[in-house]
């Protein structure tokens, strides 16, 4: 007895109106398309099954879409098509323009229009090229991103970030790392040369929140190698200090007001847990740094927004940092207080300044010329006077170490000589 198998019965339901050998007319061999095209969609479809109340769904999308603006898009569309788009393709339809729009597919010949001089290829034609073959690296992508950074003019900062948004160069190099796996595992920062280069293409674009993301996942890691922890630790502390660069520097390069940094500082203390070492670590890093460029090169930027300034310290506190917050309180941009500052020199006054590290030292004789100017200027002049014999004793030992330091040591200090003179 002949059973028949489910394979054979599949087949004559599958193609039920052709029958006849090979080869087949043209009519014949459009029905055959028509026919694997449809049971290619109807398999698909239980792969991917259209939403359920797509009508509600799509009205969802659209009040979405107008409230939040979406994070990566590719150059050749706008937000307003994708969405009309989608909403009216099926779900196969979506996800193979999903497939095809990857950038290991999507080279290019002719990226712009431009003339370029005989001999020289546009950067973004070697990019593609070098990413459709599998050569591209974090390497290669920051040299990318300082090329075409390179070539853009502009009269004034906000020229250069229209010319670097109109660019899509941060985009490129975004989805080429989404794309190849390496933002996955995060590797790629582990190259501070990329992210160098690439934040500020991501803060004119509009990928900031990218950025971000990257900030979150890192604070979720909890490493147990000591080597890993020394990875983690370098890669959160470099990405969070190129952020606090972007936010305080123009793009013509010029140092601007340190407000979009403290909103930067705040943020980073909510998004990172306090219980992670590294993470905790990490931020300790970045705070003290911003906390230098708040009190030792204040002269050098524009007054800060009062409540920012103040949000700041008070993000600062629970890291146990004396000297910083003295001279923080000394910097105030509304009420300038110097009694933290006096308090903490009398309590320092019998110690050791041989001792102390040199950048230690260095906020210390700092602290103390902003502190004998304050008292100055208020008329408290027996105090002034005692400030000032303690930054002669602070800088009589530094004069001394100065004296002894390797001419090396002296060309890379960081040491404010002018506020001695």
């Amino acid at each position: 007895m002949v059973v028949r198998t489910t394979s054979l019965n599949s087949l004559k339901k599958f193609l039920p109106s052709i029958h006849q050998p090979l080869p087949l007319s043209r009519n014949e061999s459009r029905q055959l398309l028509e026919s694997i095209t449809t049971s290619f969609r109807k398999n698909l479809d239980k792969e991917h099954p259209w939403e359920h109340n797509e009508e509600s769904a799509s009205q969802n999308a659209t009040a979405t879409a107008q409230s939040k603006k979406p994070l990566l898009l590719t150059q050749t569309s706008s937000p307003t098509l994708s969405s009309d788009t989608s909403r009216h393709q099926r779900p196969t339809d979506r996800h193979l323009r999903a497939i095809l729009s990857n950038p290991l597919f999507a080279h290019q010949d002719n990226h712009s229009s431009k003339k370029l001089p005989t001999g020289v290829r546009d950067p973004f034609d070697v990019f593609d090229s070098a990413v459709s073959r599998g050569l591209m690296t974090p390497r290669r992508a920051a040299g990318f991103l300082a090329k075409v950074r390179s070539e853009i003019r502009g009269d004034s900062a906000d020229s250069i970030r229209q010319g670097m948004a109109k660019s899509g160069a941060g985009l490129r190099v975004v989805q080429w790392l989404r794309a190849s796996g390496l933002e996955n595992d995060l590797h790629f920062l582990s190259s501070p040369a990329l992210f160098s280069a690439l934040v500020p293409f991501m803060y004119a674009e509009g990928l900031e929140e990218v950025a971000w993301t990257w900030v979150a996942r890192l604070a979720l890691r909890d490493e147990s190698d000591e080597k890993r922890k020394l990875w983690h630790y370098s890669a959160l502390s470099q990405l969070l200090r190129a952020i606090m660069k972007q936010t305080n520097t123009s793009y013509s390069g010029l140092k601007t007001s340190l407000d979009g940094s403290y909103e930067a500082v705040v943020r980073a203390n909510e998004l990172l847990p306090k219980q992670n070492e590294v993470a905790l670590n990490s931020f300790k890093n970045v705070w003290t740094s911003l906390s230098w460029a708040s009190t030792v090169f204040a002269s050098e930027r524009p007054k800060p927004s009062a409540p920012l300034f103040e949000s700041f310290i008070n993000v600062g506190r629970p890291l146990s940092v004396p000297l910083d917050m003295a001279h923080l309180e000394l910097h105030h941009p509304l009420a300038p207080s110097h009694s933290a500052a006096v308090q903490f020199m009398h309590a320092n006054a019998d110690s050791d300044s041989d001792g102390l590290d040199p950048t230690t030292r260095r906020r210390l004789v700092c602290l103390a010329l902003d502190t004998a100017d304050r008292l100055t200027q208020v008329g408290d002049a027996d105090e002034a006077s005692w400030v000032r014999r303690f930054l002669t004793r602070i800088g009589d030992d530094l004069n001394f170490a100065i004296f002894n330091a390797p001419e090396g040591d002296l060309i890379a200090s960081e040491l404010p000589i002018y506020r001695m003179k």
